[in-house]
């Protein structure tokens, strides 16, 4: 028997439910946004001077270890990220570890350069040599857990730092921190007392220093995941995982053993790794303030939007996650129910649930669009009009792309030129015409571009994890187009310094 009213009423909730969802994380990027305008606009010494606990240490105690896992990079873009964590406003707290891979025959001349240019500026520097040892994956996860604990030996066993007075962060060869980055982190550090051992510092990720300079579909796409992650972390309730640049305490870290050295997803998997090694007081704290990471650039115009869509698929083997969460689900009672099944629901929705809603809102206008359904027309008389689902559908999808394309435009407008036109290394303006009209232009892509560099590389992956489920790490595309201010183009010659 066939019943087109319970299908039209399952068609309707799932496009309100999917609708709802789109437009609570939209709107929250208008939170997020407020909040990162306000702390971008911070004076070098405002966190050090806000008030803090009288139990907590004194502000000049906590250390920052900065993780940098690179394999091949050109030079000239590690010292871009080096830049911005050697102009931070409390730079001599700051001890940067090079996580050079020892197969990468010249990682530790480039570290030896690196480090003679900048351990003046910091509190220590220092590199790493990760050997691929048997059992181990070649990957950012298995470096950062050799670099950690080198790290680890320098900052305290050599350096005399207590522990727990110690951060470390981890992120990419081509991270670009905001000037008081490190002074947010050590402020929200101190704020959270005693369950600062127990968190995740998250910031927002930022995809957007080269925007000007890749393909429109590639911009269009970073575009939509700088607004989202924006959105996310502006959402209160919105369960946030890290991604690509965190900061975890170091008493943490030894709790769950550093990061897997067996997996290549690392940024997911350390937080869950985490919460698994404790009993449920891991917690996520949002720092709103701006980091940037760039968009993948390959050498022409279709190499990069062939990097992209690789880097998409890279991104969503993390979906290996998922059978990790299960296990750990079922087996970890000393986690509460709650948390555990929020994290794996959290897992869920973004790598299944989200391409999953798109499909069947594409498709649904094909696959049910003859189903009659019965409209009031008039309130007052009861008339009523019998239209196809199809024409319900369309409507509803005109009026979305509509509301979806002038708030993309406004959101990349105000993040462009409010929050990032002044950031080192941050390419986000252009002419009258590539900055307005034609900027606008290739935004309406953005339905294109998210089924070409979300929705089929997601099936192409999970795909490819049916099929067989190892994987081999390759770095993202970059290209070196360094040109730095003079007054960054010294070096110094003080300052720990050590290869470990």
């Amino acid at each position: 028997m066939q019943r087109p009213d319970i299908a039209v009423a399952i068609i309707a909730g799932f496009i309100l439910y999917t609708m709802f969802r789109f437009w609570a994380l939209w709107s929250s990027a208008f939170m997020g946004f407020f909040l990162l305008l306000k702390n971008d606009s911070r004076d070098p010494t405002h966190w050090q001077r806000q008030a803090r606990p009288a139990s907590c240490p004194d502000f000049n105690c906590i250390w920052h270890g900065i993780i940098v896992p690179n394999y091949k990079e050109p030079i000239d873009k590690l010292r871009q990220t080096l830049d911005t964590i050697a102009t931070q406003s409390i730079a001599k707290q700051i001890v940067v570890c090079m996580a050079m891979e020892s197969r990468d025959t010249k990682g530790e001349e480039s570290a030896k350069i690196l480090q003679e240019e900048y351990s003046g500026r910091l509190g220590g520097f220092c590199y790493s040599l990760h050997p691929l040892i048997d059992g181990e994956v070649a990957g950012k996860s298995s470096n950062e857990n050799w670099a950690a604990r080198c790290l680890r030996n320098l900052m305290v066993d050599k350096m005399r730092i207590h522990p727990d007075h110690i951060l470390f962060t981890t992120c990419d060869a081509d991270t670009f921190f905001h000037p008081n980055h490190f002074a947010c982190l050590t402020h929200l550090y101190l704020c959270d007392g005693e369950e600062r051992y127990y968190r995740f510092y998250l910031p927002v990720t930022n995809f957007m220093p080269n925007i000007m300079d890749v393909p429109g579909p590639c911009s269009v796409r970073f575009t939509l995941l700088t607004i989202g992650r924006m959105a996310e972390l502006g959402n209160p309730l919105f369960n946030v995982f890290p991604l690509a640049i965190y900061a975890v305490p170091l008493r943490l870290a030894e709790q769950a053993c550093y990061w897997d050295p067996k997996v290549i997803p690392e940024d997911w998997h350390m937080f869950f790794r985490c919460v698994y090694s404790d009993t449920g007081r891991v917690q996520v704290t949002r720092m709103y303030i701006n980091v940037g990471t760039e968009c993948v650039e390959g050498k022409d115009y279709f190499d990069t939007i062939n990097e992209t869509y690789q880097q998409a698929v890279r991104w969503q083997w993390g979906a290996i996650d998922i059978g990790y969460l299960l296990v750990q689900t079922f087996s970890r009672s000393r986690v509460p129910i709650y948390q555990r099944l929020r994290m794996l629901l959290g897992a869920y929705d973004h790598h299944l649930f989200a391409v999953t809603a798109i499909l069947c809102l594409l498709t649904a206008p094909f696959l049910y669009g003859k189903i009659p359904v019965s409209l009031d027309t008039d309130i007052w008389t009861g008339a009523t009009a019998i239209v196809k689902m199809s024409m319900i559908l369309t409507a509803v999808w005109a009026g979305h792309f509509v509301l979806h394309i002038l708030f993309i435009c406004l959101a990349d407008h105000h993040i462009r030129h409010n929050l990032l036109h002044d950031r080192l290394y941050f390419n986000v303006t252009g002419t009258w015409y590539s900055d307005g009209p034609m900027r606008w232009l290739t935004l309406l892509m953005f339905p294109l571009t998210d089924i070409a560099l979300f929705v089929i590389p997601t099936i192409h992956a999970q795909l490819r994890m049916f099929v067989n489920s190892s994987f081999n790490y390759v770095p993202s595309a970059k290209q070196s187009k360094c040109c730095r201010p003079a007054d960054l183009c010294g070096g110094g010659d003080q300052g720990r310094d050590s290869s470990v």
